[in-house]
C-alpha cells in the first residue's frame, strides 16, 4: 500500500451535497473573498505605486513597528485569502467530529472554531515574521558584503528550484499527508477543550506551513507578493490539497515547472526585479 498522501484519501467525495460541508465551505470561501478585496486595498500602503517596480525590497522598508505590524497585517490578510478554501475539509471535520465530542458542543462550535482557525493563522503570521527579517537582511545587510551583492541576482532562480526539490521531498509529502487528511490529522493531535482548540489549529498550522512554506518563499521572493502570483499560488495548493489530494503525478508537474522556471530566470535574470 502506496504511502503518498494521495492513497490517505482519494476516496472521499470532492462534491458533496450535506448541508454543513456547504455552509461552511459558502463561509470560509466568502471570507476569503473578502480578505482577496482587504489585500487588493492593503497592498500600496504597503508598497507605493512608484516603488513597485523595485521588487520585494519595496515592501521591506525598515524595522520600524509600524512597517513590520503593515507587513504583517498584509501577510496574515493574504494568507486567509489563499489557504482558507483549502482547509475546508479539516474545519467541517472539526465542526462535525471534534466539537460534538465536547461538554458543551455549542461553544466549541462557536468559540473554538475561530480559536482554531487563529492558532493555524498565528503560524502562518511567525513565518511572515521570518520572512519579513530575512528579506530586510538581504536587502539592507547584505550590500556591507560585496561578494554577496554580486550573487543576488541568483536568488530568485535558485528559490524556484528549491521549491520544486522540496515539492517531492520526504517532509512535504509528510506534512501534506496531514493537511489534506483531516482524519489522520484529528487522530495524533485531538485536544479537549477551548484550549486544545487553539493547540489544533497551531499544529495544522505547522503541518501546513511544512507543506507550504516554499511556495509562500516563491511568493515573496519572485512574485514580490503580487495579487496575480498570490491567486495562481493559492490555485495551485487548493488544486494540490482539495481535487487531486497530493497525487504524485501533480506534485512531479509542480516540481517539474518550478525547477524549469528556475533554470530560465538563472540564465535570464533580467525577467525578476528583485
Amino acid at each position: 500500500m502506496s504511502d503518498h498522501p494521495s492513497s490517505l484519501s482519494r476516496k472521499l467525495p470532492i462534491i458533496t451535497t450535506d448541508r454543513l460541508a456547504l455552509s461552511v465551505t459558502a463561509l470560509m470561501i466568502s471570507v476569503a473573498g473578502t480578505s482577496w478585496a482587504a489585500t487588493y486595498y492593503l497592498m500600496p500602503l504597503m508598497a507605493p505605486a512608484d516603488t513597485m517596480s523595485m521588487g520585494v525590497a519595496s515592501v521591506v522598508s525598515s524595522l520600524s513597528p509600524g512597517s513590520i505590524g503593515l507587513f504583517e497585517l498584509v501577510w496574515t490578510v493574504g494568507m486567509m485569502a489563499m489557504m482558507f478554501p483549502a482547509i475546508v475539509p479539516v474545519v467541517v471535520f472539526y465542526l462535525r467530529m471534534a466539537a460534538p465530542a465536547e461538554p458543551n458542543p455549542s461553544v466549541a462550535k462557536a468559540v473554538g472554531t475561530p480559536l482554531f482557525l487563529l492558532g493555524y493563522l498565528g503560524v502562518y503570521a511567525g513565518l511572515g515574521l521570518l520572512a519579513y527579517l530575512a528579506v530586510y537582511a538581504a536587502v539592507f545587510v547584505a550590500p556591507i558584503f560585496p561578494v554577496l551583492v554580486s550573487f543576488a541576482f541568483l536568488a530568485p532562480g535558485l528559490v524556484l528550484v528549491l521549491a520544486g526539490i522540496y515539492q517531492l521531498s520526504p517532509m512535504k509529502v509528510k506534512a501534506l499527508s496531514y493537511c489534506i487528511s483531516p482524519l489522520g490529522f484529528f487522530a495524533v493531535h485531538l485536544r479537549k477543550g477551548l484550549s486544545g482548540s487553539l493547540r489544533m489549529g497551531v499544529s495544522h498550522g505547522i503541518y501546513c506551513v511544512g507543506c507550504c512554506w516554499a511556495f509562500m518563499l516563491v511568493m515573496l521572493a519572485v512574485g514580490a507578493m503580487s495579487l496575480l502570483f498570490m491567486a495562481a499560488l493559492a490555485a495551485v495548493i487548493a488544486f494540490e490539497k482539495v481535487i487531486v489530494r497530493g497525487a504524485l503525478w501533480f506534485d512531479r508537474t509542480v516540481a517539474v515547472g518550478l525547477i524549469g522556471a528556475g533554470f530560465v530566470v538563472l540564465v535570464f535574470p533580467a525577467l525578476v526585479v528583485m
